[in-house]
């Protein structure tokens, strides 16, 4: 049986509605070494899994597998089990590869072997922007900047060597931000086998990102936001130490992060379902005490790196907090005054961004 040049990996729940778009746009792809597709129906309560048996029935590039509902991770990890190509893609089942995707990722691994091939995504169904193999090299010590640049956090905007991805597994006890704990694995195994490799990033969008659904795990509220987030930021902050990310791109990082600490602290406040009132605060307050955050909080002061979340957290101000948090949601001018405030409360010793 000859290998394909690439496997696509859909995990499939609930998702009747876009499952066809998905792979349709995968099936129609044109690709030099040809493709394969694995879709993992992980216990989805509609249509999805005779959908998928139909698409296998259909096309023989197509596998269904079936499974019992055990999320996300452990179904790409199912994927993974049965991938047999040269490279590996995921494709999230309310998503869609623009045409051309494929080989134009594969156009630009060619020009380039050693590289961790990555590229952006559109929210527009229709964007009329071609798709190119043009793209950018950078160095590894851009870690933290295509971190920013949205380019890490997520699994469905890369190539991977088959190879390598089949020896890690996205881990199933994390139900947030566990994407970027694989992705950080893979790359630390990239560096361990191809010691020199850089980052190829194309112009080009080629996924589609569906971002009108409803309750996903971006918009649903997480219990364990806050003992979940600085475990997946010390291990980005260690792999940006090894990789000797630049102090221009650690700052703004650093400023992303307590961001978005900062937001889950407000978030309990917000609509904690199981601890109102009292409890609510409590838990915040809790919180505040991690012992991440207060590291965090003390290397930004070595590095004078000012936010405007740094002096509610510091000074465990949770009215102060609060209303920074509801001023960012609602585009309140009052977010700005409480920023400038916490900035002159400082006397000008941090940097502004």
């Amino acid at each position: 049986m000859q290998k394909p040049a690439v496997c696509v990996i859909v995990p499939v729940w609930g998702a009747e509605k876009t499952l066809s778009r998905c792979v349709e746009s995968i099936l129609s792809q044109q690709v030099e070494g040809g493709l394969c597709c694995v879709l993992v129906d992980d216990g989805s309560p509609d249509n999805c899994g005779a959908m998928c048996d139909e698409y296998a029935r259909r096309d023989p590039r197509v596998t269904a597998l079936h499974k019992e509902d055990g999320g996300v991770s452990t179904a790409r990890n199912a994927g993974l089990d049965l991938a047999y190509a040269d490279y590996v893609v995921f494709l999230d089942s309310d998503d869609a590869l623009r045409p051309g995707a494929l080989q134009a990722a594969l156009d630009a691994q060619a020009a380039d072997p050693d590289s961790f091939v990555l590229w952006n995504y559109t929210t527009d169904a229709n964007d009329p922007a071609p798709v190119t193999a043009a793209a950018q090299t950078r160095p590894q010590d851009a870690l933290a900047r295509l971190y920013l640049d949205c380019l890490i956090a997520m699994p469905w905007n890369k190539l991977y060597r088959c190879d390598l991805a089949k020896l890690l597994k996205f881990n199933a006890a994390y139900t947030l931000g566990e994407d970027l704990q694989f992705v950080l694995d893979y790359i630390a195994l990239l560096g361990r086998k191809t010691p020199h490799f850089r980052y190829r990033v194309l112009e080009s969008a080629l996924t589609f990102y569906d971002c009108s659904r409803d309750g996903t795990l971006s918009t649903r509220y997480h219990p364990e936001y806050c003992a979940i987030w600085p475990e997946h930021f010390a291990k980005l902050n260690a792999a940006c130490a090894d990789a000797n990310c630049p102090a221009e791109d650690l700052l703004p990082l650093h400023r992303a992060e307590l961001r978005v600490y900062g937001e889950g602290v407000a978030d309990i406040l917000r609509r904690d379902p199981l601890h109102p009132g009292v409890l609510r605060r409590q838990k915040a307050r809790n919180a505040l005490l991690n012992p991440w955050l207060l590291g965090l909080l003390r290397q930004m002061r070595r590095e004078h790196c000012y936010s405007p979340y740094y002096l509610p957290l510091r000074w465990r101000s949770l009215h102060w907090l609060y209303a920074l948090s509801e001023a960012a949601r609602t585009g309140s001018p009052l977010f700005g005054k409480l920023d400038w405030g916490g900035y002159y409360l400082l006397l000008g010793r941090m940097k502004r961004p």
